[in-house]
């Protein structure tokens, strides 16, 4: 029984022990039974797994047949058009708006469908019209000297005209900005870029231009603009998830307009097939871990929505697979690479804690006493200065290469394209470079290594005859060069993770206006000089409590005082011990391997422990600063349901806040919110 548990090498069983083994018949037997009940079910599952994903085959095989034999049957597309009317004479021009489609049988419906979407999205832009012009003129109002000006009929028709070209450049603007944001990210690329490759990059900015500069253009033209994305929105259905496609489609609807100059009355059309591709696809196959073959012949990923909308920034005109997702153990290293900034932070700090826990007196003597000052360390502190450098030039030698591999292999249908995320030839060398850093310095803290032993004897004095460490004489060159490989670190961590500029598209306003609302570098640079105080007072709270709660648990705990496992050698510092596992026999002991195990999932649990503590830290941190901020800006009946709302006139204190926000017509404002929220409401009052 000895040897069938623990092998040639294991520990002799007593006689008392002797008679709980059970005969080898029936444990034999019983390791056959556990096979085949194992490979009974093993086989029950496959089966059940190979009838589902055949019944799920032909079930999109069906569907997929279907919509290839509709297609066939159906490849003139049916055509349906409206002309826009809005309520407002001065946004009437006789523009039309036209829908060709496959997918719908004929063009009465085409033209019904069109016909319903777009009465919908007309009134509801009237209403942000009608909303901004009241708008308007309330802050004319609030700018006036006196609300008391006389005014003829001829200048009041000729103002309220003026407040209604005004009023529909802002929608205008507003309703286009993402279209904006589209256009300029797209002119942008460079030669090298297939988002090039079919867009004329003079249309995007000059369609830009048009938009962001459209004070000299007739309201009725900007209406009938702002209209066409919002039916495209509307009728695209699921498609309002992704802007980016719908920008490119846009663009394709402008440019066959005439692009965005005023031509008089204009078509505007719509393919409500290019609309909703991507869709289709997502109907017949939608897993994105397995391949399937879909009704062009190719076996394709299943497609998501952020396939969709990367396929509109990245210009490509059908809509493809642009992202793998990870599965099985992929999801763990997406996850550690995603976090790796936090989790090395969060390392880092431990490592301050270790080399302060040396010389902290907390631990057993040999460990943390007699091991110099912070600034001239001796013994496990010299030793520690220089085994954690090398160990951390191979965690960043190992991150950059899997990061630079699982990255490439995830984004690899997006390689050659413009899109946030897709790595580039600086993402690549940057990452390339931190790993020949990291080799370069971790090779040269070795081959430069400098480890003593720590004897027995500094447990108990620091005198210079019994306990003295040489190179504490030299110390200079001892540690010049994991002092250097250190400070490089820190620069470079620094550089490659400071936030240079965000993952998203820049949508903001400019500079100058920033600047203007208080946003401008000096007002960032405080904010980001405050925000890092705080993150480092949190981080300093979290070194104390592991120097002196955390890791003071684990004292005398390690291999080689505990164990008698002397691996590290003189890497450690640590004298050497006996324990169960110093004779090389002992090693695959039972008393060894129980010994290594118990002591490793002590450190492990610190490990976590250390890693976890930041949570408990910000929250803590949070409440507090927030209750502070929250009961300096007086919002401590934010939360309270029956607070009343006092909106009388020179009384109540909502309505001295609306009308030093909106000036003397915010009553005509609040009317106007309040009818749109009602006629809008699908409760019914009763």
């Amino acid at each position: 029984f000895g040897y069938i548990l623990f092998g040639e090498g294991g520990v002799i069983v007593s006689k008392k022990c002797a008679y709980m083994a059970p005969s080898s018949p029936w444990l034999f037997a019983s390791a056959a039974m556990l096979v085949v009940v194992a490979v009974l079910q093993v086989a029950r599952l496959l089966m059940k797994w190979c009838c589902q994903d055949k019944a799920r085959a032909d079930r999109k095989q069906d569907r997929a047949s279907a919509s290839s034999s509709t297609s066939q049957e159906q490849t003139t597309p049916s055509l349906g058009y409206i002309t826009v009317v809005p309520t407002l004479k001065a946004l009437q021009g006789e523009h039309t708006i036209e829908l060709q489609s496959t997918q719908l049988k004929s063009g009465v419906e085409c033209g019904w469908w069109l016909c319903q979407h777009t009465t919908t999205q007309t009134a509801t832009l009237e209403k942000q019209v009608n909303m901004e012009v009241a708008a308007i003129r309330a802050l004319r109002s609030r700018s006036q000297a006196s609300a008391a000006a006389e005014n003829d009929s001829d200048s009041k028709s000729t103002e309220d005209d003026a407040d209604l070209a005004k009023a529909m450049q802002v929608i205008h603007r507003r309703t286009l900005e993402g279209f904006v944001t589209w256009c300029n990210y797209v002119s942008s690329a460079t030669l090298g870029s297939l988002c090039r490759k079919g867009l004329d990059m003079a249309a995007l900015r000059d369609m830009s231009a048009q938009v962001m500069e459209n004070s000299t253009r007739p309201p009725d033209r900007l209406f009938v603009e702002a209209l066409v994305l919002r039916v495209m929105e509307s009728v695209g259905e699921q498609m309002l998830q992704c802007p980016e496609r719908l920008s490119y489609l846009l663009f394709h609807t402008y440019q066959e307009a005439g692009g965005l100059w005023d031509l008089g009355p204009t078509n505007f059309t719509i393919d409500m097939d290019k609309l909703h591709d991507g869709l289709v696809q997502m109907n017949l196959h939608t897993n994105p871990y397995t391949r399937y073959k879909m009704p062009n012949g190719k076996h394709e990923l299943g497609l998501n929505f952020d396939d969709i909308n990367e396929s509109g920034i990245q210009c490509r005109k059908n809509v493809t697979k642009t992202f793998k997702e990870p599965a099985s153990m992929m999801v763990v290293v997406d996850f550690l690479l995603c976090y790796r900034i936090p989790i090395m932070l969060k390392l880092y700090c431990l490592t301050l804690s270790g080399y302060i826990y040396l010389g902290s007196h907390q631990g057993d003597d040999i460990t943390t006493t007699h091991n110099g000052t912070f600034l001239a360390p001796k013994w496990l502190r010299i030793n520690f200065l220089q085994y954690v450098a090398m160990g951390d030039a191979a965690v960043w030698m190992l991150i950059e290469a899997v990061l630079v591999l699982y990255v490439a292999w995830q984004r690899w249908p997006s390689l050659g394209y413009r899109s946030p995320g897709i790595p580039g030839l600086r993402f690549m060398l940057t990452h390339l470079l931190n790993m020949c850093f990291s080799v370069t310095g971790g090779l040269w803290v070795f081959a430069e290594r400098d480890f003593l032993r720590k004897p027995w004897e500094c447990a108990e004095s620091d005198v210079v005859g019994v306990c003295h460490d040489p190179r504490a004489d030299r110390l200079e060159d001892v540690l010049k060069v994991a002092v250097s490989y250190w400070v490089c670190r820190a620069i470079i961590f620094v550089l490659m993770n400071g936030k240079v500029e965000p993952i998203f598209l820049y949508g903001t306003p400019d500079s100058a206006r920033r600047r203007d609302a208080g946003r401008g570098w000096s007002a960032n640079v405080v904010r980001d000089l405050r925000v890092n105080l705080a993150w480092v007072a949190m981080l300093g709270t979290c070194i104390f409590a592991e120097v002196w709660l955390l890791l003071p648990t684990i004292k005398g705990l390690d291999w080689s005082t505990t164990c008698g496992l002397d691996v590290l050698g003189d890497i450690s510092g640590l004298p050497a011990s006996t324990g169960v596992c110093s004779e090389s026999e002992q090693g695959a002991s039972f008393q060894c391997l129980t010994c290594l195990s118990s002591v490793g999932t002590g450190w492990l649990l610190v490990l976590i422990s250390s890693m976890v503590d930041i949570y408990f830290v910000f929250y803590v941190a949070s409440a507090v600063v927030g209750g502070i901020m929250g009961h300096h800006r007086h919002l401590n009946d934010l939360k309270n349901t029956s607070l009343p709302i006092d909106l009388r006139e020179h009384q109540g204190r909502e309505a001295s806040l609306f009308e030093r926000t909106f000036g003397p017509g915010w009553q005509h404002v609040w009317r106007v919110m309040v009818k749109g929220l009602l006629a809008e409401s699908l409760i019914s009052p009763k």
